[in-house]
């Protein structure tokens, strides 16, 4: 394997873990905005679409970018969404396959959600599965160690 492609995965596996860090101050500062009922004002509103937005990008971080450059590196062809999850679910990094496909669901969701209208939801969602993406940003940093 190139010593190029385990820089990258450092780099990946780095922008994974600062992206969860925000993410759970995000989780933490929404969960108080959702303990309410709608409508939110505009300073609640700004603070549940950077959650959804945060949620969004890591995990497509995760399964788009990591998981894909995990494969490179374990010398695998790199499939689809998918294909990624149910490999990095083979490989011990993800443990409920089937919540990560959510997850996935739910990101295309929020990239698709011009107006606005399900962002009660879609935030209660990304509060509850924030934990699972973090546990498998982990899982996968451990699995990588065997990498460097």
């Amino acid at each position: 394997m190139a010593e190029r492609e385990l820089i990258f995965l450092k780099e990946v596996l780095k922008q994974a873990k600062d992206a969860a860090i925000h993410l759970e101050v995000s989780s933490r500062r929404s969960s108080f905005i959702l303990e309410k009922k709608p409508p939110y004002v505009e300073d609640e509103l700004i603070e549940l679409e950077a959650l959804n937005s945060r949620f969004a990008r890591l995990s497509d971080l995760l399964i788009q970018k990591l998981f894909k450059t995990i494969e490179i590196v374990d010398l695998e062809i790199p499939g689809t969404a998918r294909d990624r999850i149910e490999n990095a679910a083979k490989k011990g990094i993800v443990h409920h396959s089937a919540a990560l496909m959510d997850i996935r669901r739910l990101r295309n969701t929020i990239s698709h959600d011009y107006e606005g209208e399900s962002i009660f939801e879609i935030s209660k969602f990304a509060i509850l599965n924030t934990p699972v993406i973090i546990a498998t940003i982990n899982n996968a940093e451990a699995y990588c160690q065997k990498f460097f």
